[in-house]
């Protein structure tokens, strides 16, 4: 294992072979306890957990790790989360997008923070890399990796090197989310995939349909954006038909040059915005055991475009520019806490907080708590539960 923390190209057959564990973990989300070891060795760090945290609810549903003990991932969800800049500031960064503790907050005021002191620096850490995994009307997820304070900050080249494996993990999570993977067994597939809001159209090695959920056969008959062409997925515009058909293709092809990658292409639609289509292989590792019964190579996911709906005060964060470190003030402040109570929860100064606060006063155009409260609540969209 590589984790000198030194930039090294890494060889397109160790990226692959991390590339295909992801997927796998679409159908099997156990295999993610060892995926996790697999991106933190091709980051060179000493860490890496992909946690789903339900924010309405305020628990963890999901966390697999490498590297962490239980007493530390138990405090950070118990005690630290709340302090944890990487949790709040992470929020307003696009899904995908790899960001690092120099990206979300002053380096000097993370290191004074309580968080730092009492959650990282006992465990020998001192940089973050990560992204958000998933983001809907209730929970949010991220993967993150750390280095040991041994070992340099993360550079540009990491950077670029876990932007190009972020997008891969992101589908997979999405498409173990809706199958809710964590539950399903191959002789209940038919029925999971029945309940999907998703059309899931399973084609086998010739790229002819072997099975449709409900959801599909429904679209197939609305024939807004695509139908069944003999035995084959047709989209109704010609320049998306050929893209769909050589992505099928590609998939299909054990010898493909990306073959695990999956792609995703959109469906122009006689009326309205149109479809996206993720293209999956299934014929390696678990996909090929859970969808054997279909005679399936290739899994196409067809779904309306999906509009995140904000997390609560991120919208209200776009709109008057917060900053990650203005925001976490703002929600800690938001159930009634005093500055100096706020600063406590965060484990910041007094100080630092009431400089937040100041800031947050003048880009909001409001003067006291009391105001900028009532501003924040109405309009923030509340939260259901699921």
């Amino acid at each position: 294992m590589n984790r000198s923390g030194k930039s090294s190209e890494v060889p397109l057959e160790t990226f692959s072979k991390v590339v295909e564990a992801v997927y796998d973990c679409a159908l099997d989300p156990n295999n993610w306890c060892d995926t996790t070891r697999l991106i933190a060795d091709l980051c060179r760090s000493q860490t890496c957990i992909l946690g789903v945290y339900d924010y309405a609810n305020r628990r963890s549903e999901l966390a697999f790790n490498f590297g962490y003990t239980e007493h530390y991932i138990r405090l950070h969800d118990e005690k630290y989360k709340d302090m944890d800049p990487h949790f709040i500031a992470g929020q307003l960064v696009p899904v995908g997008t790899v960001m690092t503790t120099a990206m979300l907050v002053d380096r000097d005021e993370f290191y004074q923070s309580r968080f730092f002191q009492e959650w990282c620096n006992p465990q020998g850490l001192h940089d973050f890399m990560g992204f958000k995994v998933l983001q809907t009307g209730q929970r949010i997820g991220f993967l993150s990796t750390n280095r040991s304070n041994t070992l340099p900050h993360y550079e540009e080249t990491d950077i670029r090197l876990l932007s190009l494996l972020s997008p891969h993990v992101c589908r997979a999570v999405v498409i173990s989310d809706a199958l809710n993977l964590n539950t399903i067994r191959s002789e209940a597939l038919q029925t999971t995939l029945d309940g999907l809001a998703s059309g899931v159209y399973l084609v086998d090695r010739l790229g002819r349909v072997s099975y449709m959920n409900r959801t599909a056969e429904h679209q197939v008959r609305a024939a807004n954006a695509l139908h069944i062409e003999n035995d084959h997925l047709a989209p109704i515009g010609r320049q998306a038909r050929a893209a769909l058909a050589k992505a099928i293709d590609d998939a299909i092809a054990e010898e493909a040059a990306a073959p695990d990658t999956g792609f995703s292409l959109a469906l122009p639609s006689k009326e309205g915005p149109g479809l996206v289509a993720t293209i999956l292989p299934l014929y390696r590792g678990e996909r090929r055991n859970l969808c054997g019964a279909f005679a399936a190579m290739a899994a196409i996911f067809v779904q309306d475009p999906i509009v995140v709906p904000p997390l609560p005060g991120e919208a209200f964060s776009k709109l008057y520019g917060l900053t990650g470190s203005e925001l976490r003030v703002l929600l800690a402040m938001a159930p009634g806490l005093s500055v100096k109570e706020a600063a406590e929860v965060l484990g910041v100064g007094e100080t630092t907080a009431k400089t937040h606060l100041q800031h947050i006063y003048e880009k909001t155009g409001t003067s006291k708590q009391t105001e900028l409260m009532h501003l924040f609540m109405s309009s923030t969209p509340p939260v259901k539960a699921a």
